[in-house]
């Protein structure tokens, strides 16, 4: 994953301040009218856009927090080494297989990183040997992260495939209780960790640094957005919609990986 800092924060949060300032300009710029007042719809759209500034600013550089607390003991740590000593049993499996002489299955060639992802290549694998290595995998869940298996889509197959339908079975029994999420393609499958849910704890004390800004941006954003003829409730109404955004905020799950 590419790693953000605090100015890519401060520039990602600008950005999407100046699009949501743009578009809510001529939003209500259309909802008053063309003759209308052109600084008052500027003004709802700034406003507007600084609201979004604020929540980007405050919601990530809290997950910035947050990460930098708790993450830095998987830093250094090579998935690729790990996972290949992990799996070098298999290996050893693999080596008597028929079919080793000419397309023999190694952690060297088959256990790399493609497009950022660890991935497991199943190809040139028999079953026992594919169930092994799923067998390893849950139960070093902690450790193993977001990995992906390429299971192929069982075209060479002689008869029926036979890896790819038993690596679904076998990990839909499990992944839920795992909090992997499965992310399923023709040919792969791929495992990503959903996150632990924050405790009661963690979830008020995010809820008691967000509530504040967010819930007043959004008053004073809906406040605008309503107009002269109904102002109040349009405060009321974004000040409960940024009470339920805050409560929704607060309860990201905490992903490895």
């Amino acid at each position: 994953m590419v790693e953000v800092g605090v100015k890519d924060l401060i520039g990602i949060s600008i950005a999407l301040g100046v699009m949501v300032a743009t578009m809510g300009s001529f939003l209500a710029l259309f909802t008053i009218g063309l003759q209308g007042d052109l600084l008052e719809a500027v003004r709802v759209g700034v406003t507007f856009g600084a609201s979004v500034t604020v929540i980007t600013l405050l919601y990530g550089g809290w997950r910035l927090f947050e990460i930098k607390q708790g993450g830095g003991e998987e830093e250094g740590v090579d998935k690729v080494a790990y996972i290949q000593d992990l799996l070098r049993p298999v290996e050893a499996h693999a080596a008597g297989l028929p079919w080793a002489s000419e397309k023999p299955w190694r952690v060297s060639t088959h256990v790399r990183t493609e497009r950022g992802t660890l991935s497991i290549d199943l190809h040139d694998m028999d079953l026992p040997g594919t169930r092994r290595i799923l067998d390893l995998l849950i139960v070093n869940r902690p450790e193993v992260g977001r990995i992906r298996l390429i299971t192929g889509r069982g075209t060479h197959s002689m008869g029926e495939p036979k890896i790819r339908p038993m690596v679904h079975e076998r990990l839909n029994l499990v992944a839920t209780a795992l909090d992997w999420q499965m992310l399923v393609k023709p040919g792969s499958v791929t495992l990503r960790p959903m996150g632990k849910r924050p405790t009661l704890k963690k979830w008020l004390l995010r809820f008691i640094v967000f509530v504040g800004p967010i819930t007043v941006s959004m008053a004073l954003s809906f406040q605008d957005l309503a107009g002269s003829g109904a102002r109040e409730q349009g405060f009321y109404f974004g000040l409960i919609a940024g009470i339920i955004l805050t409560g929704l905020l607060a309860s990201y799950r905490q992903r490895s990986a």
